[in-house]
């Protein structure tokens, strides 16, 4: 079914197609049919009352922050020593971060309602200056025009001119209020997405973990700003999969837990059983990082190839990329036409972190003949060319007929084995064909990279084309890893509307639509 805005667009072009006596008839349905659609809808008091009401709230919880973080601060009592005392630390400092989290999404979601309740205010107050300008165009036009055409009899241009100045400036009145109310509508629903996918530690299922347990292992990030580890996805999945382990596994993978040197080697191990390894596996993986575990510098380098950023999220030419790179080695595609391979091998390694330390590290941390920043170019080219010979057709290499690159639907192939499978998603291709398609997707999209899972997108133009990662979403802005070796910020009018050369590095200025999409289901 087709929305507000799409059928008062559609109207609009008919509006500002029919011209002419031969037009008329056209053009008095299209404002007989505008005239009477309603306004947005919703009511901004009941709008403003809850953003009142989510104010206060965090109001209330502002003041128990302030008196937890009163006890983070103190010193504990003589009688937690050791690891007791290291345990209530975590706890106390965890949930006081959890606290300051709240806080904030109260007063985000109160000024979300608040700002809604502004725009529908607007869009509705603009929806009624349009039923007048209609009202005299339907008028005129009746005047001239007889069974749905022209009035032999009583046919006046001057009165189809203006029918026709009337019937635009009502229509468009109409339009502007549709598209200012379905913006502010997107802007809202992608605030509260983003919210949700935040609120980690509910999300955390599975057996005996206590509520502690849980507060502590969502609060452990890798170094950085915006940098959690387990995602919203990720909780979900682990919590899954612990809850399906036999007795023998759950107790071997609670030992894993209790003997993590830290919340982020915790949360590390909670991402690798949420990426689809078992427990034989992730207790492989803690042998090779145990040693290292209460080091979060070093666990981020090997595991998190890519610290997401939202304190500058600038967009523009050349702005803001920030260089991606292992013991100094770029995580880059190089000179080889393998995009849609080296952005997907990149998404995966963000998802899951045994993946990522074989490609850093060989799987032998600190080992020189493995670990170090030739080895670990060889091993990423190596894995960029598996995925890219797996995707391609059998005669891809061939003379004459041969090609390079992936297609569209080579890249979903690929997003759904490599990406897929770590994530618990379905990735399904959709064609972006024009401005809406790509305004309609752009909640879609943040919603699936707030909650952990990466969207590929391809652009093009000028006859070249390119396969990149949308892996987050700070307010208007996505970010985007550029297999070229960095990340960089595009905005969603960048999205929407064209502007995606930004994200490369001043090559291939044509090369600016968004075409398609990956989008996990």
């Amino acid at each position: 079914m087709a929305t507000q805005r799409e059928q008062i667009e559609s109207l609009s072009n008919t509006i500002n197609s029919s011209y002419g006596m031969w037009g008329a008839g056209d053009l008095k349905d299209a404002v007989d049919e505008a005239r009477g659609l309603p306004g947005p809808k919703g009511s901004p008091e009941a709008l403003h009352n809850l953003g009142r009401a989510y104010t206060s709230a965090g109001g209330t919880v502002w003041d128990v922050q302030g008196r937890v973080n009163g006890v983070a601060t103190a010193q504990l009592p003589a009688g937690w020593t050791g690891t007791a005392g290291e345990k209530a630390a975590e706890v106390i400092k965890a949930a006081g971060d959890d606290l300051n989290r709240t806080q904030d999404a109260f007063a985000t979601a109160g000024n979300a309602f608040s700002v809604l309740a502004d725009a529908l205010t607007a869009a509705q107050a603009l929806h009624t200056q349009g039923p007048g300008p209609l009202n005299h165009a339907y008028q005129l036009l009746d005047d001239i025009t007889l069974w749905g055409g022209p009035d032999p009899v009583n046919w006046d241009d001057d009165k189809m001119h203006q029918a026709e100045a009337a019937a635009k400036e009502g229509i468009g009145h109409m339009l502007d209020a549709a598209q200012q109310a379905e913006t502010a509508g997107h802007t809202f629903t992608e605030t509260l997405n983003k919210l949700a996918a935040e609120a980690v530690a509910g999300k955390i299922k599975g057996g005996d973990l206590s509520a502690a347990d849980k507060l502590v292992l969502a609060d452990a990030a890798a170094p950085g700003d915006y940098n959690d580890i387990i995602t919203a996805n990720d909780a979900t999945r682990a919590g899954q999969a612990m809850d399906k382990m036999s007795p023998q596994d759950r107790a071997r993978f609670d030992a894993l837990l209790a003997g993590a040197k830290s919340p982020q080697e915790r949360a590390y191990l909670l991402k690798t059983l949420a990426a689809g390894h078992n427990v034989n596996e992730v207790a492989s993986f803690d042998q090779l990082i145990h040693d290292h575990g209460d080091d979060p510098a070093w666990l981020a380098d090997r595991l998190t190839p890519i610290r997401l950023d939202s304190t500058s999220t600038a967009t523009g030419q050349n702005g803001n990329q920030t260089d991606i790179s292992y013991q100094g080695a770029s995580w880059t595609q190089g000179q080889h036409p393998t995009c849609v391979a080296s952005s997907t091998v990149m998404a995966r390694a963000m998802v899951d972190p045994m993946y990522s330390l074989q490609i850093t590290t060989g799987g032998h941390p600190g080992d020189p003949q493995y670990d170090n920043p030739q080895a670990f170019s060889k091993r990423l080219l190596d894995e960029q060319n598996r995925v890219y010979d797996d995707g391609r057709d059998f005669y891809a290499d061939w003379p004459v007929v041969g090609y390079d690159g992936m297609s569209n639907d080579a890249s979903n192939d690929e997003a759904n084995k490599e990406i897929g499978g770590a994530t618990g998603s379905k990735y399904q291709n959709v064609d972006m064909n024009n401005d809406g398609n790509r305004r309609d997707a752009l909640g879609p999209v943040e919603n699936a990279v707030d909650q952990g899972r990466p969207v590929p997108i391809s652009i093009s133009g000028g006859g070249d084309a390119h396969q990149m990662m949308i892996i987050g979403h700070s307010g208007d802005k996505l970010e985007i890893y550029n297999p070229w070796g960095y990340t960089t910020w595009v905005s969603e009018d960048d999205f929407v509307n064209g502007h995606m050369n930004v994200a490369l590095s001043g090559q291939y200025p044509d090369m600016r639509n968004v075409d398609s999409i990956r989008l996990p289901q």
